[in-house]
């Protein structure tokens, strides 16, 4: 699963410009140096895979046999002469494929972190570029209300100068507007810290020209969005999960191996004598030997019972943390479920109800308080009511398009939403 590199020098302001978070995720997962480094290390269990089933290589020796050591001569005894030999081990039967199957099997462990790892980045990038939704706009508000207390300060001067109103009303007014104005610092210094982390996801120093939209919808559950419906899918393509099985068939196939490997392997040779003396009774005959040899197993079976068992364990291990995962990623779906639903209905009733109400509610007080038929102590409430409202309608509207990426998340769900699904 190697990743393409060639992306990388493409600007993510650019990508992101017209694809909102899945631009920017996309070349942060191109560019990811965590990401690479994950990457490498799947081509290198490639690599070893490719050679697990090779045979030991053969061995060739070549003997100067049987000399006497008075002259160290090959004319010096009968039997002297020089000895060829070759030699090749032989594994027991299918312990060179298991080895592979062990191989691949550690392969799809790597591709699973992989995948998990490319999951997590594309969330923690799409959250973060949601946050930066909620604090660009909720600055916009904030401006917008800077404003607005500007207006109402007027209206109370205008009151405070005649005598109509006191001094303390002004004074609540002009410090509610400085209060709001120094909190737009906090959200200038959230918007840099958000942009720092976008900008290490995607490996950059930073983030020029980075846009937002300035308004946005709640994102809605489908009729078919539903716990039950979304761990199915968990189960079919969570990565995490993978990576889980496939450890535990990696420590099934490593029991195999174990169980074959403490069988002894065969050793067969050749060897070949050229021989230079000649006597009366000895011809000086090349000779020629054959053998095979066969390990004692008196230990490789025990440790090979050893192996055997720490494997099966290791896989019963996996299958438990599977369950443990699959437990948990239900607990998270039930969460973002309920998370979700509730933001849903809290845009909408603040978008349909409460915040046209909050907006009338300041023009009229305003209103009756130019006219002297409404107090201060009411506008005051009035403004800082409307302000909560707008805050609050903003901030689950995004909490929708927050739970829907962790949702994708938990479920591996690795396509991008299109038209009406953004």
């Amino acid at each position: 699963m190697p990743l393409s590199i060639a992306l990388a020098c493409l600007l993510v302001t650019g990508a992101l410009a017209g694809d909102g978070p899945f631009g920017l995720a996309d070349d942060a997962l191109a560019v990811n140096p965590g990401l690479a480094s994950l990457d490498a290390r799947v081509r290198e269990l490639e690599a070893l895979a490719s050679t697990a089933d090779a045979w030991p290589d053969p061995m060739a020796a070549l003997e100067y046999s049987n000399v006497p050591t008075t002259s160290w001569a090959l004319d010096g005894h009968p039997m002297a002469g020089l000895q060829l030999k070759a030699q090749q081990t032989i594994p027991f039967p299918g312990v060179s494929s298991l080895r592979a199957e062990v191989a691949e099997s550690r392969v799809e462990v790597a591709e699973a972190e992989l995948a998990e790892a490319r999951l997590r980045l594309v969330r923690a990038v799409e959250e973060s570029w949601w946050r930066l939704v909620l604090v660009r706009q909720l600055r916009q508000i904030t401006r917008e209300h800077v404003a607005l207390t500007e207006d109402l300060v007027g209206a109370v001067r205008a009151r405070y100068e005649i005598g109509a109103a006191g001094q303390h009303a002004l004074v609540r007014l002009e410090l509610l507007r400085d209060e709001l104005r120094d909190s737009l610092l906090d959200f200038d210094r959230q918007e840099q810290q958000i942009e720092g982390a976008l900008a290490a996801a995607a490996h950059r120093r930073s983030l020029d020209d980075l846009t937002t939209p300035d308004t946005v919808a709640a994102r809605t559950l489908r009729p078919d969005d539903g716990v039950e419906a979304w761990l199915v899918l968990a189960e079919q393509r969570r990565p995490a999960l993978a990576q889980l099985e496939a450890m535990e068939r990696s420590a099934e196939l490593r029991a195999r191996l174990a169980r074959r490997d403490a069988k002894p392997d065969l050793t067969v040779w050749a060897g070949y004598r050229v021989r230079t003396v000649q006597t009366a009774t000895d011809p000086g005959t090349d000779l020629a030997s054959l053998g095979l040899s066969v390990p004692l197993t008196i230990q490789s079976a025990r440790v090979g019972r050893g192996a055997e068992s720490a494997a099966l364990e290791a896989a019963s291990q996996a299958r438990w943390q599977r369950e443990a995962q699959l437990d948990a990623i239900h607990a998270d779906l039930i969460s973002a479920w309920a998370a979700w639903q509730r933001a849903e209905g809290k845009a909408q009733t603040y978008t349909d109800r409460l915040l046209p109400a909050g907006q009338q509610a300041l023009a009229t007080t305003l209103a009756d308080y130019r006219v002297d038929k409404a107090d201060f102590a009411s506008l005051y409430q009035a403004e800082v009511q409307l302000l909560n409202l707008e805050r609050a309608r903003l901030a689950a509207v995004v909490e929708t398009h927050l739970q829907q990426a962790a949702v994708r998340a938990i479920t591996g769900d690795t396509t991008r939403p299109t038209g009406a699904d953004r």
